[in-house]
Order: structure tokens, then C-alpha cells, then sequence
């Protein structure tokens, strides 16, 4: 399948402008910020001391919650084929929502997931910069962005090895203001401090996750998107293309953004996605995603039984 566009590390890094940095190196740090607590030894003991520990994810967040909000902090290993790997998810909401519909099959949808494939992911993104055009009119957004009331995420990616791929994302919620520059800023400037902190923090839960015991029993939807839409849409005869169309419409792609993509026109895009929904019995996204989920459960089940 066609990639909607080029993986640009401009587009998911922040970068300052030329004429800011001389001063940004010779000021002292601000007081309050977030590379000042961080970095503080007292702050950054504490939670070094609970490293490898079941607390070390609280005193994280606990540590940059003082000096930068977080509604929400989770943390998870993706990796290349098969599901997460959930290592700490602190949020409002109820988490077994998180677990349900987030862990069972809807992050093959998350802007984050698919940047983790990429092998130039790691760093601070924003989501605003991962996502497709129209994101926040998907199922997808509609069915748990929205649900848990998230308003803005920025998040770490970076390799663990090959096929894992370590997120920290931190969200905040309705109520809260979106992060600003200078806060997306101090996070990047602290990222290979927590990355190499998280390295060792996941080391352990890695290891027994992927034991031969514990690995299929924690498995869900083991390929790609396009990989369950072919194989859910073919006892339906869909065409390739529109199966091609069905994997964009799922992930958040408008009709002119897919037609972008697969190098056709917006209104052949329209006719496609007409042909498909009749195929299906169905006249909207909603339907499209819940007939999704549905087929990730059946995966899922299929991947046990083997």
C-alpha cells in the first residue's frame, strides 16, 4: 500500500529558530522548568532509586507533573507485529476502557503505533504532526480520543531493538490548556536522559513478556492494518484498491488525502468507498470501524488457538 507521505523528522521534531539558539545555550535554566527539576539531584534521585520497581511510573509522573501538567502518562512497547505491551497507564478515565479498546486492536490505528514502525522514529513528536488530515473526524478518534477527552499528546518513540519500540506519551485532557513550545522544548531536551532510563525500567518486563509462555497468551491483532483488511474483505470480493482505500479510511485519511496516496483523484476515491460500503451493507465510518474491531477479535482468538 501506497504511504500516505514520507516519514519527515521535521514534521515531528521541534526545532527553534537559528536566531534563538545562542541565547537558549548561554541563559541560565528558568526556574520551574522542566529541565531544571529534572536534572535537579534530589528530584532526579528519587526516582532513580525506584528504578526497576513497580513505583518507578508513579514517580515519574509525580516528577514531571510539578513543573509540567499531565492529565494522562502512559507507557508502552510496541512492537512490529502483534499487540503492546502496556507498562503503566495513569488517567482519568477508567483504565479498563484503555485496556479494552486501546490494547485489544485500536492502536494499529494510533498515529504513534505506525510512526514506531518507521526505523527514523525515534524522538518527541506531537501528535498534530503524526496524524493524518482528517484524524479527528475518524472512528478511531471518536471511539477513544475523544471518549477519554484528550485534547493535545506529545510522546517519546525510540527503539528498543530491532522490532520493540518504547512510547511515553503524556496527554492532557479537556480543561487543560494544550502544550506550548517551551514545554514541548525542555521535554526533548530531557528525552535521551529518560530514554536511557526507560531502556533499563523496560528490560525486565520485556524479557518475561516475550517468554514462550507468556507470548501467545498476550497476542491480539498480529498484522498490520492492511493485512486484516485484506483478509476481512476478501469473503466480501473487494478489490484491492479498495481494500487499499478501506486501511486510509480507518486510520483517520481523508478521500483527497487517500487519493494523494494511491496517486488517483478524490472523486475516484468516492466511487471506491461507494462500492465498498454497498459491499459491506454499510453507509458510514462508524460501521466501518466497529466491523474493523469486530475482525481484530476474531485475529485475536485465531492467534491463540495456533
Amino acid at each position: 500500500m501506497a504511504v500516505i507521505r514520507e516519514f519527515r523528522p521535521r514534521d515531528r521534531q521541534h526545532r527553534l529558530p537559528k536566531d534563538a539558539k545562542p541565547r537558549a545555550v548561554a541563559a541560565a535554566p528558568r526556574r520551574g522548568s522542566l529541565s531544571t527539576a529534572i536534572l535537579d539531584p534530589a528530584a532526579l534521585g528519587g526516582l532513580v532509586e525506584h528504578l526497576e520497581t513497580e513505583r518507578f511510573f508513579d514517580h515519574l509522573h509525580d516528577l514531571l507533573n510539578t513543573v509540567l501538567h499531565i492529565d494522562n502518562l502512559v507507557a508502552i512497547v510496541f512492537r512490529n507485529m502483534g499487540s503492546p505491551l502496556i507498562l503503566h497507564q495513569k488517567s482519568p478515565q477508567e483504565p479498563n476502557f484503555f485496556r479494552m479498546m486501546y490494547a485489544q486492536g485500536a492502536y494499529l490505528l494510533d498515529p504513534f503505533y505506525l510512526a514506531s514502525k518507521d526505523e527514523r522514529r525515534a524522538g518527541i513528536h506531537r501528535l498534530k504532526h503524526l496524524a493524518p488530515d482528517r484524524f479527528v473526524e475518524s472512528e478511531f478518534y471518536r471511539s477513544y480520543y475523544a471518549k477519554v477527552s484528550m485534547i493535545d499528546e506529545i510522546g517519546l518513540l525510540w527503539p528498543f531493538d530491532e522490532d520493540l519500540t518504547i512510547h511515553l506519551s503524556l496527554g492532557r485532557r479537556l480543561g487543560s490548556e494544550r502544550f506550548n513550545a517551551r514545554e514541548f522544548a525542555a521535554f526533548s531536551h530531557i528525552a535521551p536522559l529518560l530514554t536511557a532510563l526507560l531502556r533499563r525500567q523496560v528490560r525486565g518486563p520485556v524479557q518475561t513478556w516475550l517468554e514462550p509462555a507468556t507470548f501467545d497468551g498476550l497476542a491480539a491483532a498480529s498484522a498490520p492494518v492492511i493485512d486484516i483488511a485484506q483478509d476481512w474483505l476478501r469473503g466480501f470480493h473487494a478489490t484491492a484498491r479498495e481494500t487499499e482505500i478501506a486501511a486510509l479510511i480507518l486510520q483517520g485519511h481523508s478521500n483527497v488525502s487517500i487519493g494523494q496516496a494511491l496517486r488517483i483523484s478524490g472523486e475516484t476515491v468516492k466511487v471506491h468507498r461507494k462500492h465498498l460500503y454497498a459491499k459491506l451493507s454499510i453507509s458510514s465510518q462508524t460501521e466501518l470501524f466497529l466491523l474493523f474491531i469486530d475482525r481484530i477479535k476474531q485475529f485475536s482468538a485465531r492467534a491463540r488457538r495456533a
